[in-house]
């Protein structure tokens, strides 16, 4: 049977609607499922969508949904969450060892950055951190973020443990939410094991957690970001970020946190520098910057602190300030070279 031309064209128009339908396109995307926290069973309940909750047998306590300024069990004054209406924040009548995990592919060929804020308050200082989990191990005092091999022991923390995101430093007083980041691209290509965990055996321990996430681009994330702070408004320096093949960047988005919780403040803009206002007077942030582009926001710049008053003080001098002094250094000595020359000639036709 003889087909007509016409139709062996729209066969094949059909053919690739059909393959762009099937075929994802690349874009931004957040990796970690409810990393809000806000998905969950209830205030105060134990269980949170795409989480996996383990604990070690006979411990007492765990991860609960935690809201408001109250701990969910004991109830003991908390910072509130930082973002939304919950974290998960440990609590417990005893001793314990608990841990939250989810696993997440890490798509090959992109960047990606892990993102989170955390909280530590301790009834007993300082900190102890052995190299194990058990909690029958004493004294056992402690509370980290880790990357993982998915085929560790959820409690491992030796070879499974691929990387430490967060090790809480010690002290006993409350310091606020702060922010935490790292980068995860070196694991593109495989899935890892994201882990909250804590450890008590000495007394009380609240380990707040929340707007965790892993964000994937084929963009990268600004680097050697400046702050300036004057009042209430913070004045953010960066490098451009460049487009790729597939996420075409069409302005920045800069957002700052304040230190112990509350209001997170943002700000858009094309370029730097972007100027962030309505900050808390007296209140000290963390501020990062991230490329907005035409499929989505990519990851986020390391945060940097920014003092409750006015400073004049700024982050790492921004990358491209030093090939701009290279450069000035280079065309002057290519000047002093030139002169030389001229004044030898000079003389010797003298």
């Amino acid at each position: 049977m003889t087909r007509h031309p016409h139709y062996r064209l729209g066969s094949s128009i059909a053919l690739l609607m059909l393959a762009c339908t099937l075929t994802p396109l690349a874009r931004a995307a957040e990796l970690v499922v409810n990393g809000g926290f806000e998905q969950n069973a209830g205030a105060g309940s134990l269980v949170f969508t795409g989480w996996q909750a383990m604990s070690q047998p006979g411990s007492q306590g765990g991860f609960y949904a935690q809201q408001g300024t109250q701990s969910a069990l004991t109830p003991v004054t908390v910072a509130a969450p930082p973002q939304g209406t919950f974290a998960a924040m440990s609590d417990q009548p005893g001793p314990g060892s608990h841990a939250l995990y989810q696993d997440i592919a890490i798509p090959a060929g992109k960047s990606a950055t892990l993102s989170a804020q955390v909280y530590l308050q301790s009834a007993a200082p300082p900190s102890a951190a052995p190299a194990t989990l058990d909690f029958l191990t004493v004294p056992n005092q402690q509370a980290r973020i880790d990357i993982m091999d998915p085929a560790a022991a959820w409690n491992d923390v030796g070879a499974g443990v691929l990387a430490n995101v967060f090790q809480w430093p010690g002290g006993a007083a409350a310091s606020g939410y702060q922010s935490v980041q790292l980068d995860v691209t070196p694991y593109a290509g495989r899935t890892i094991r994201l882990r909250l965990a804590e450890v008590d055996n000495r007394q009380s321990l609240f380990f707040g957690v929340d707007a965790i996430s892993v964000i994937s681009s084929d963009v990268t994330p600004p680097t050697s970001v400046g702050a300036v702070r004057q009042g209430n408004t913070v004045t953010l320096t960066f490098p451009p970020v460049a487009s790729t093949p597939t996420e075409t960047v069409t302005g920045y988005q800069a957002s700052c946190v304040p230190v112990g919780g509350g209001d997170t403040v943002t700000a858009t803009g094309t370029q730097s520098p972007i100027a962030v206002s309505g900050l808390v007077a007296g209140t000290s942030y963390t501020c990062t910057v991230a490329a907005q582009t035409n499929v989505g926001t990519g990851p986020s710049s390391p945060p940097i602190s920014v003092p409750g008053s006015t400073t004049a003080a700024a982050a790492a001098v921004p990358a491209w300030s030093f090939a701009s002094t290279l450069l000035a250094s280079l065309l002057m000595l290519g000047c002093l070279f030139l002169g030389s020359r001229g004044r030898a000639a000079r003389l010797l036709r003298r």
